[in-house]
């Protein structure tokens, strides 16, 4: 018995059939067959396959009546008695190793289907892109998706495929795609080839067929794909179900994409179809690059034409391409996905036109600039990208691209060659050329002038500064048309911003702002002991906001930590207007509570007037002796006003005294960054904070330490009266601040200390994280840019345990232009979309393991959501404007990630200028700063959007090209790691580069 049989249907094939079956004879493995299905042939092909099945018993042939190919196979894999089945057509040929290199994948990996790589011959000579065998990792998802592979580069087993019932004769066309479906359903292993071990042989102008049949079996193979399929009587446990059915709006876009490029190919039109399916699902796919790959691809294969393709195709069909896509833009496409596509369709067809190229494709030019030749201005309406191949002596020396608006300037151009030319070392050349007459007389003026000068000066010509070789490049300076000045075309949409932010902003009655004293003035001096600056400060009612989130978590926290617990009488010391008060009297049979200011000892007064608990009476702590006993004493926020330890100590003493046995002290107090150095803390010029009054207490006779909260700014602490020499261990807790602190008191924090990253000796790479939502649940095909909040902590405390430090972007900065290099283990740490959860999960987990970070803010969608998610599910709901200022007092930097969120390079130069002067007007506008940086959405990045940025008056763009910041990093080109939501320690450790 054969271990491999050949099935070939054949139709009307006589050109092609005997190369076929010639290439199968030549086998190096002999042990096959070769079946020949003639599917009704009114040519020669029959009379030759008898030639070839009289020479070698190892063929056979069938003939039947026309009945398509799928049909046809299933004849043959009737007759099949190989282990293994290969179906192919009549023009495909395989190189003598053929079988020797698939029989010997298949024994090595088990698998149930091998598949290699194959090629394409047109006229008989090698033709556009190999198609190389790759991995399948999820072979339910890829063959629901589309057709993985060409049917000519499988081998499968053959009981695998009887098994299933072969083809589905209601299949004209897809019926391989559908085949491969259903195998992959049966929990089927696929194992790829490597190497192009098939060449498919076409002739030109020969791909024809009905795109309508090919589109609409493909659909339904596709959507079969995403559910049951009855006819898999058998599935793998878990693959009943098919492929997710939220990926099949995209799965049928790119089948629709792939087959509208080739019916344009073949001069067909499909678009009716595609705006129907526009109906049902909305254009959308999520790789808008693999996107214009299909469509250039199927451009390609479907025209069938020999040569280099482009640009001479675009002339042909670009009208209908462009057509195409604003047909699909015009549907519903709010974010521009159709634009994008076409846009990068055409940068593909201008990479792929030869060097010198003089071409218009859809919105680009492509044009060769000899420096041989005059710089010539390009003036033609539409034009949005203008690629520039620099020639030198007929080489070309780099191809550059610039955003224009409908062509540019030739002295702008002129410019812009100047810092290539600079760049590209060639001024010693240029000269020599210059000079040897080819320029205009008013250039060689202008370079004899420039060389007398650096003969006097006996200046280096390489050190010369050529501010004038735009003029040398242009003889003349020509009108240029109505082209604008670049300048004044970017100043004008910056006016533009900005007077919409004017016309935009509601207009607010003038409302006159107390100024509350909360303490004493810039270098005012003060005694803190004196009873007169107090009732300064309470001159103002409720002088410090007691009822702020901010405030209010803090006594729930301290109330929390007394545990349940019910008090027989209780001393609150420093009440204030007794907002805490009103809390502890619910835990309390009695409650003194005291102040040393009488305004606020009355205000408490008037407040409690209706809890028959609480008492109300002046005490000036230090001054004034304690009276009675008490299971409780409160005292918060006001002990780091005393002199010194010393005078502390008397008053933790005093508390002792006055406690009874197992009676509570309990304290809340702010961390000051003079008691915590490098730690976030207060700016406070007080003598110490939590830290040191804890300590105090801690070591004063008769109390111990029992339990401590902390956050990254106060410090809430539960001492306990003690008889003897047994002291209980301290309990510590962690817990949060509100993620906002009200803005005065935000001011006031020294995050981390004050203390930036060292400078080091010198310069060392480091890595720039890149996040996106910090949250646990949410669609799964967004899983990639989630991380949640446990797993986040425990990135950040890797970090921290070891020995990384956090960069801001001032930091970062530095480093990068002011020649103050960062130490090894430096971090800086990015979340772009600023959607809440950063807010509510991230912020304070950076602020606990000390950490700034950069975020990056879509200025258009603040207080909205990121809709441009939205097809995969609610989408998350963005900042809004109150919140983005907030942040910057809160050891965030505030950056831009355009007004829309939109992909930069699929935008015309007006639109594109719009999204990077808009971004970066609004947020300055709200945050009274220079905004300095943005993150390029979806990391969609090319030369043109780096250079408008720049233009924008951008220092940094955020990549999301993979790697590290190095010493020439281009400032307009940062790559970022970025974390991908579910991966566990060992690999973050690795995308650090600390493991």
């Amino acid at each position: 018995m054969p271990t491999v049989s050949f099935i070939i249907p054949a139709f009307n094939n006589r050109d092609t059939i005997e190369r076929t079956l010639m290439s199968v004879r030549l086998q190096r493995q002999s042990d096959w067959e070769a079946i020949v299905v003639d599917d009704g042939s009114s040519d020669d092909t029959p009379r030759l396959v008898a030639r070839h099945v009289r020479e070698d018993p190892r063929i056979r042939l069938i003939r039947q009546d026309n009945q398509g190919a799928g049909v046809a196979r299933n004849t043959g894999l009737a007759e099949a008695r190989g282990d293994w089945v290969v179906f192919l057509d009549s023009d495909d040929t395989v190189p003598p190793d053929y079988l020797v290199v698939m029989l010997d994948a298949a024994l090595r990996t088990g698998a149930d289907l091998v598949h290699c790589g194959w090629r394409r011959k047109l006229d008989g000579v090698l033709w556009w892109n190999p198609h190389p065998a790759r991995p399948i990792d999820d072979p339910v998802r890829a063959t629901a998706r589309g057709c993985p592979f060409a049917i000519h580069a499988a081998m499968t087993r053959r009981e695998s495929i009887v098994r299933l019932g072969g083809f589905d004769p209601a299949l004209r066309i897809c019926e391989d795609f559908d085949l491969w479906q259903r195998l992959a359903r049966t929990g089927a292993r696929f194992a790829p080839v490597e190497g192009l071990w098939v060449d498919v042989h076409v002739r030109s102008g020969s791909l024809s067929g009905d795109s309508a049949r090919h589109l609409a079996d493909g659909f339904a193979v596709i959507r079969r794909g995403h559910g049951p399929d009855p006819r898999v009587s058998d599935p793998a446990p878990g693959l009943a179900d098919g492929a997710p059915l939220s990926e099949l709006p995209e799965a049928l876009w790119y089948h629709a994409l792939w087959m509208a490029g080739a019916a344009i190919g073949r001069g067909a039109d499909l678009r009716g179809p595609l705006l129907d399916l526009a109906a049902e699902f909305p254009f959308s796919v999520s790789d808008r690059h693999s996107a214009a790959a299909v469509v250039e691809d199927a451009l390609v294969v479907g025209a069938a034409r020999p040569g280099a393709p482009w640009p001479t195709l675009w002339d042909a069909f670009g009208e209908a391409i462009t057509a195409l896509f604003d047909g699909l833009g015009a549907a519903e496409d709010r974010f521009g996905v159709a634009a994008g596509i076409l846009r990068l369709i055409e940068r593909r067809i201008v990479a792929h036109c030869p060097p010198g190229t003089n071409a218009r494709i859809g919105s680009r030019y492509l044009l060769g600039v000899d420096l041989a030749d005059p710089v010539p201005g390009v003036e033609a309406p539409g034009i949005e990208r203008l690629h520039v191949d620099l020639l030198y002596e007929g080489r070309r020396l780099e191809r550059f691209e610039m955003a224009v608006t409908d062509g540019v300037r030739a002295h702008d151009l002129g410019i812009k060659i100047r810092g290539k030319v600079r760049g590209l070392n060639l001024l010693d050349d240029l000269w020599a050329l210059r000079l040897g007459g080819k320029t205009s007389e008013l250039g060689r003026t202008r370079l004899r002038t420039v060389g007398r000068r650096m003969a006097e000066t006996q200046s280096d010509l390489d050190d010369a500064m050529f501010w004038d070789i735009a003029d040398v490049l242009v003889p003349e300076r020509p009108a240029d048309g109505d082209l604008p000045v670049r300048a004044d075309f970017i100043a004008r949409i910056f006016f533009e911003e900005r007077d919409a932010i004017a016309r935009d902003e509601p207009r607010l009655p003038d409302v006159p702002v107390e100024d509350v004293r909360t303490g004493p003035e810039l270098h005012e001096e003060v005694d803190y002991t004196d009873e007169a600056y107090w009732e300064d400060i309470f001159s103002n009612k409720d002088p410090w906001d007691y009822s702020n989130p901010y405030e209010a978590l803090k006594y729930d926290q301290t109330m929390a930590l007394l545990d349940g617990r019910r008090f027989d009488s209780a001393l609150e010391i420093a009440c204030a207007e007794g907002e805490f008060t009103r809390r502890l009297a619910g835990t309390c049979d009695s409650v003194l509570a005291t102040d040393i200011a009488p305004s606020a000892v009355e205000r408490a007064a008037r407040k409690l007037a209706g809890l028959g608990n609480v008492t109300c009476r002046r005490l000036d702590l230090l001054r004034d002796n304690l009276v009675g006993q008490y299971d409780l004493i409160v005292c918060s926020e006001v002990l780091y006003y005393l002199e010194d330890e010393e005078v502390l100590g008397r008053f933790a003493a005093k508390v002792a005294e006055h406690l009874r046995p197992g009676g509570w002290f309990v304290t809340a107090h702010a961390r000051l960054a003079s008691d915590e150095p490098g730690q976030t803390g207060f700016g406070w010029p007080h003598p110490f904070g939590s830290r040191r009054i804890g300590a105090v207490f801690a070591n004063t006779p008769g109390l111990a330490l029992d339990c401590e909260f902390s956050t990254p700014v106060y410090r809430i602490q539960r001492f306990v009266k003690v008889d003897g020499p047994d002291l209980p261990l301290p309990e510590r807790r962690e817990g949060r601040m509100t993620p906002l602190l009200p803005q005065r008191i935000a001011r006031m924090v020294k995050w981390r200390g004050g203390r930036e990253v060292p400078v080091a000796d010198a310069w060392h790479d480091f890595p720039i994280l890149m996040y996106h939502r910090i949250v646990a649940d949410g669609p799964p095909a967004l899983a990639q840019w989630r991380t949640s909040p446990e797993a986040f902590e425990a990135q950040l405390s890797w970090l921290r345990r070891n020995g990384w430090q956090g960069v801001s972007l001032d930091r970062m900065v530095q480093a990068m232009f002011a020649g103050m290099p960062l130490p090894e283990k430096s971090v800086m740490l990015t979340f772009d979309d600023a959607t809440r959860d950063f807010l509510d999960s991230a912020l304070p987990l950076l602020h606990r393991y000390g950490f700034p970070a950069t975020l990056f803010v879509p200025t258009g969608k603040i207080g909205g959501a990121a809709d441009w998610d939205g097809k995969y599910g609610e989408p998350a709901p963005i900042l809004d404007l109150e919140e983005i200022v907030a942040l910057q007092d809160h050891d965030v930097s505030v950056c831009s990630h355009g007004v829309r969120h939109l992909p930069l390079t699929a935008l015309g130069t007006e639109a594109l200028f719009h999204e990077l002067i808009g971004s970066k007007v609004v947020l300055e506008h709200a945050l009274d700063r220079e905004v300095n940086a943005i993150a390029y959405p979806y990391g969609d990045f090319d030369w043109a959007v780096g250079d408008c940025a720049g233009e924008a008056s951008y220092a940094f763009g955020f990549t999301c090209f993979d790697g590290f910041v190095t010493r020439t990093s281009h400032p307009l080109v940062l790559p970022r790691r970025e974390v991908v939501g579910g991966i566990d320690l060992a690999a973050f450790a690795r995308i650090v580069g600390g493991g």
